[in-house]
């Protein structure tokens, strides 16, 4: 009994083992001989020669290496075998999971394109709406301010100067009140669309810029260059050299030879 479960079942030791420490255990105890090998081949690496100088000793390493890819073969075959049952729980449980979460997914898709419409159309008939608003403050601040430059221009007695000074205002508040509704008139979809419900959620149109291929052959990836992550290009790379490519402006293309142990 390892120390951890004397510790565990000892006097005063009431706390059952979880899962993950159990399965802890177990893997070190199946695995004894399997580890001490590793051990024994990693040994047998750190005494190696540093340098290959014949035939002889390149036999003892090439066998060396056989050796170790078959205990790293039958690590492998232990890792699968022993995780194979918990995949099956986790598929399992996700299995059980999605029947529940996929029709609700579908059904939500199916709620979400019916505001999403309704949403769209109330936008667009708020935003014609301030429009139509937006254009009669302009016509009114307009008039206002002609107005006003008729009464600046024919003050003759004080009752003239006190209308003129009363226009003048009405034309500035006309201004102010054209420049608030072509604010209004410009507001974002966010903002026309906004729907509350009794349970305090909120719902409103979200803009976003979208991206997609229409014609592979004349797309400009030279445009999108800064744009492509490192391992994308090297992977096309692979594909192009794999297809008989063998050279590209601006990547190495050679051969490469590596020992290979059967």
């Amino acid at each position: 009994m390892t120390d951890l479960a004397e510790d565990r079942f000892g006097i005063g030791g009431n706390s059952p083992p979880d899962d993950i420490t159990l399965l802890g255990e177990h893997l070190s105890e199946s695995t004894e001989g399997l580890v001490k090998r590793k051990n024994d081949l990693l040994a047998a690496v750190e005494r190696a020669p540093a340098e290959i100088t014949d035939d002889i000793g390149a036999g003892k390493m090439a066998d060396l290496i056989k050796l170790i890819g078959a205990c790293m073969r039958t690590a492998e075959t232990g890792r699968t075998s022993a995780k194979e049952p918990f995949l099956a729980a986790s598929r399992l449980v996700d299995g059980f999971f999605k029947k529940i979460t996929e029709p609700l997914g579908d059904a939500k898709a199916v709620i979400e394109r019916r505001l999403t419409l309704y949403q769209r159309n109330k936008a667009e008939a708020e935003r014609r709406e301030r429009e139509r608003l937006e254009q009669l403050a302009r016509e009114v601040a307009a008039k206002a301010a002609e107005e006003a430059a008729q009464r600046a221009a024919t003050i003759k007695t004080d009752d003239d100067l006190d209308e003129a000074i009363t226009a003048e205002a009405i034309a500035e508040q006309s201004a102010a009140d054209a420049i608030e509704a072509t604010k209004a008139a410009t507001a974002s979809n966010a903002e026309m669309s906004r729907s509350r419900g009794d349970l305090g959620s909120v719902a409103s149109l979200r803009t976003e810029w979208i991206g997609e291929i229409t014609d592979r052959a004349t797309l400009d990836l030279e445009t999108l260059r800064p744009h492509i992550a490192v391992d994308a290009l090297e992977k096309a790379i692979r594909a192009y050299v794999r297809a008989g490519g063998r050279e590209l402006r601006g990547a190495k293309i050679y051969q490469q030879s590596k020992s290979v142990v059967r």
